[in-house]
This record gives structure tokens, sequence and C-alpha cells, in this order.
């Protein structure tokens, strides 16, 4: 996450996490948009270590092989979710990536879940306000 909204520790759980950033959001929005905006995220979903940004930009590929990953700053312990959402970025996507998606995460998109960790980051970096 961006500065100043890294945690100080890591999270021992989604709750936990989810809490930590919900309260952030509760500074400076409206409740009622806090809550609509986080009770899209399953709660009972693992966290583990990812790369946080991982987009085609950030593989390198020779032929049909990858060959390295880069861009590691955003890399952290995040629920399961979040590189999910967070690959599916409609400003980046193709039709070879959606290919590749489809094989990845078979199954129907998880919309709501892309859309809010996309509200999220825009309002992190860009520090908006909310408008309820």
């Amino acid at each position: 996450m961006p500065y100043p909204w890294n945690p100080p520790q890591a999270f021992s759980s989604v709750k936990e996490y989810l809490d930590y950033y919900r309260s952030i959001f509760l500074d400076f929005c409206g409740e009622e948009y806090v809550n609509e905006l986080f009770s899209c995220f399953p709660m009972d979903t693992k966290v583990y270590l990812t790369h946080g940004d991982l987009l085609p930009q950030n593989i390198m590929v020779e032929g049909s092989t990858i060959t390295g990953i880069i861009d590691w700053e955003t890399a952290g312990y995040y629920p399961e979710f979040w590189e999910y959402s967070r690959m599916h970025d409609a400003g980046l996507m193709t039709p070879g990536w959606a290919r590749v998606l489809t094989r990845v995460s078979p199954g129907p998109r998880q919309e709501k879940e892309i859309r809010a960790v996309y509200r999220i980051l825009r309002l992190l970096r860009n520090n908006d306000a909310c408008f309820i």
C-alpha cells in the first residue's frame, strides 16, 4: 500500500487486514460508503505472499517461456482476492492476457471484488475524498 497507509505489522487474518483498512477509510469516508466498499470481500480466505502487481508489463517472456518477474515493490502478504483483482486491471487487459487469466482463474470473474480493490487503490493513491 502507498505511504502512509502501509501497516505497522503483518496481519494474522483477512479480517484483521480488512479491519485495518476499513478503519482508515472511516476516518475520511462515510460509514455507509465504507461498509458497501468492504462488504464484497470474503473473510474466510487465506493470506499469501504475493507480487501485488502481477501484470503483463512485470512478466518477462522469451518465446513462450516466462524468464522472470520484475517490479516487486508492492509484494507483501495479501488476501488471495487481492492479487486476483490486481491481475484484472481493465487498463492493461489485452486479448492474450484475458486468455491467460481464464486459464489461471477459471470460473466467473469476481467483478465486485475487482471494482472494490481498484476503488480502494484509487482513493489511497489520489487521497480522494469520498463522495456519498
